[in-house]
């Protein structure tokens, strides 16, 4: 997947995407913040990292181009995508988000690090709608090996139906 791919679909309108037929589906707004302790090898990422989001199953994917280098990135760009919530013969099998960290080097783009977010953790009943969920997870390499920490939030924007509102806007 190359880095040209990923911004050029971040910077475009957000789309649908491909979700099953008769699954209810809910926008998702994402805001990647920063990340921390990203290595190459050794060293440390030190300039052209970007992140980009991927919910399995959903075909769906956007990058966000650094703001801020050196050795904690920052972001604080948001992306809006929609996603289908599992149906109830499926609610037994999680599902995942995937938080990849890239970085260019000399031209090409380098896998720095994944984070694989279960869905649960910002769907789940426990919170109302439209609550702002600010989550941290350590990324993983290729290799297995711990390669530092990415932040983002995430929050399921409530559905605007006649007569409903969420009990904070009353």
């Amino acid at each position: 997947m190359s880095r040209e791919s990923l911004l050029s679909s971040a910077a475009e309108k957000p789309k649908p995407c491909l979700v099953s037929k008769g699954m209810p589906t809910r926008k998702l707004e994402i805001t990647a913040i920063s990340a921390e302790g990203l290595l190459d090898g050794r060293k440390p990422v030190k300039k052209n990292a970007f992140v980009a989001f991927d919910i399995a199953g959903n075909h769906c994917s956007g990058a966000i181009r650094t703001r801020v280098g050196g050795d904690y990135p920052a972001w604080e760009d948001k992306l809006e995508t929609e996603f289908s919530l599992p149906s109830s013969e499926k609610k037994d099998k999680e599902s995942f988000m995937y938080v990849g960290v890239y970085c260019q080097v000399s031209g090409k783009d380098k896998h720095v690090g994944t984070a694989r977010v279960p869905i649960k953790d910002f769907t789940g009943g426990y919170a109302p709608e439209g609550f702002l969920h600010c989550l941290s997870y350590r990324l993983w390499d290729e290799y297995g090996k711990r390669n530092g920490i990415v932040n983002f939030s995430a929050r399921i924007l409530p559905d605007n139906k006649a007569g409903l509102s969420s009990f904070w806007l009353r």
